[in-house]
């Protein structure tokens, strides 16, 4: 699985309109922008996605038509799974605390849904075996 990175203010505003529309052109970015840019901002902005290997593009007449590589659902998969690995291999137990108390204080319902992803891993993993 590799690994993705965290995107700036624009780039993640880009690629929540990609998801919602899930196919586009610079001008279809561009006119659905939360405040005015410049065409090539955007241009530049799209191919660094595209880089990121979070797009992927097909060239249709003059211009290129971009769509997403990643669910928006597999990116923030991609993205978390990144960010407690390097938080685990540090402070394990502090790190692991902090996530329960904060699931719990978001829904107490969230305690009883871990139990059952702890469950089913286990499960899983003895499968495996």
């Amino acid at each position: 699985m590799k690994r993705v990175r965290t995107l700036g203010d624009l780039e993640a505003e880009v690629m929540n309109i990609v998801w919602n529309c899930s196919s586009v052109t610079v001008k279809d970015v561009n006119d659905r922008l939360s405040r005015e840019r410049a065409y090539n901002t955007v241009q530049t902005t799209l191919d660094r996605l595209y880089r990121k290997d979070l797009l992927v593009r097909e060239k249709q007449s003059h211009a290129f038509v971009y769509r997403p590589r990643l669910e928006r659902a597999e990116y923030h998969r991609r993205l978390m799974s990144g960010f407690f690995r390097e938080l685990l291999q540090s402070e394990r137990a502090s790190v692991l605390a902090a996530f329960i108390d904060t699931a719990a204080a978001a829904d107490i319902r969230n305690l009883e849904r871990l139990e059952e992803l702890i469950q089913t891993k286990r499960l899983v993993d003895r499968k495996r075996s």
